[in-house]
């Protein structure tokens, strides 16, 4: 539910959640680090309407996008240990390894991180894409 300040996740493994990873949702405000979410039966990491800030962060062979955000869902991705790879085992094609889902949705990727270097070997639609904005950022 949402908070009254922000929630913070450190040094934590999460592996074959049933439908997500980690779930944002209505103006919660999550902060991620140094956690790896992996071989997840649905999303790997979703903002829904929502902001979570990642911080060397590593979504590895998910069933679907292993970054989503949606609905205003905003994720912030930072950290030179970050990496989103061999996701959308399901084979979707309308999904990513970092999907920005609508046109309201950001995913921002801190420099000197690109999400060449960070979004990689991803099944479905690709590594990225999406109607919403995937940007580089400064800190």
């Amino acid at each position: 539910s949402k908070s009254n300040g922000s929630v913070v996740i450190e040094d934590l493994s999460i592996q074959g959640g049933r439908e997500y990873g980690l779930y944002a949702y209505n103006g919660m405000d999550l902060i991620v680090r140094r956690c790896k979410v992996e071989k997840c039966q649905g999303y790997g990491v979703v903002a829904y309407n929502a902001h979570i800030s990642c911080d060397d962060v590593q979504v590895v062979g998910c069933l679907y996008s292993g970054v989503l955000a949606m609905n205003g869902g905003t994720v912030k991705l930072s950290g030179e240990t970050t990496r989103i790879e061999g996701n959308v085992t399901g084979g979707r094609s309308d999904l990513h390894g970092l999907t920005a889902y609508d046109s309201s949705s950001k995913i921002q990727i801190v420099t000197p991180l690109t999400k060449d270097t960070i979004s990689f070997s991803n099944r479905g639609g690709g590594n990225w894409g999406g109607d919403g904005t995937i940007e580089q950022v400064s800190a």
